[in-house]
């Protein structure tokens, strides 16, 4: 597991976001209250704070940037199945 460095959070966010790839990232810290506002600043499809690769398939997983389009599990993941449809129907102003 890749470990960085940093001094501050804004250079945190800076190297992690620092990539073509955003498919999974993890933040750990003691202070979980900072750890969730630098994990909501992280370009990844699934950011996990004082743990790494938990998944449910209730939750959907997919990810930014160069790591793929589209999302799997979870109902996004269960509509990228599903052919949605749109109806307009205006009715006539004389039945």
């Amino acid at each position: 597991m890749p470990l960085i460095t940093f001094k501050t959070d804004e250079e945190a966010i800076k190297k992690a976001n620092d990539t073509h790839m955003g498919l999974g990232a993890s933040v750990w810290s003691a202070d979980t209250e900072r750890a969730n506002r630098l994990a909501q600043k992280i370009q990844a499809g699934t950011v996990w704070v004082n743990t790494h690769f938990e998944l449910d398939p209730r939750v959907p997983f997919g990810g930014h940037k160069e790591s793929g389009l589209g999302t799997e599990w979870g109902l996004p993941g269960l509509k990228s199945f599903c052919n949605s449809q749109t109806l307009f129907l205006k009715r006539s102003t004389k039945l």
